[in-house]
């Protein structure tokens, strides 16, 4: 027994099948989301500034960059772009034995937390250090003993991160 075809299969237009993409760019748009997300939570990613060979080290932890320090082989500088860096230590202040504390990176960091108290921001207690690998232990001791008594709890060292798989 055949059944009647229904009124609206009647009346249906045979034109040209036309491709509605919305639900296509709702699953792109959701896919585009998560990889984000997935990218955002892998840590910090670092770039090591230009002239720093950086030491290697089995470390676990991502550095949090929130103020960060570069120290080479000619002195201390602020870590940002080439174009736009600026010496706080020079070599001769580092090398002094008779110096605990680095003046000039103590009203640098002074000035830092000032700037961000007049800016309504939290003052920021954690401080993120590049140094060469051949950069002499006494300057590092010189510069953690300034960072703390400026009022930085917290100071984390970029390295680069040893493979567990080694081969």
């Amino acid at each position: 027994m055949a059944f009647a075809p229904s009124k609206g299969k009647k009346h249906m237009e045979r034109g040209e099948a036309k491709l509605r993409i919305t639900s296509l760019m709702d699953v792109m748009t959701i896919m585009l989301l998560f990889l984000l997300k997935t990218y955002s939570v892998s840590g910090a990613l670092m770039k090591p500034a230009e002239g720093v060979d950086l030491p290697h080290s089995t470390v676990t932890l991502e550095p949090v960059k929130v103020l960060g320090l570069l120290v080479t082989t000619e002195g201390l500088f602020e870590d940002v772009p080439v174009e736009s860096r600026r010496m706080i230590e020079g070599v001769l202040d580092l090398n002094d034995d008779a110096a605990v504390e680095l003046d000039n990176l103590y009203a640098y960091l002074s000035q830092v937390q000032a700037r961000n108290r007049e800016l309504g921001r939290e003052e920021k207690t954690v401080l993120t250090i590049q140094g060469d690998k051949t950069t002499p232990y006494r300057w590092i001791l010189k510069i953690i003993n300034t960072c703390s008594a400026a009022g930085f709890e917290k100071i984390d060292f970029v390295v680069y991160k040893e493979s567990k798989y080694r081969g």
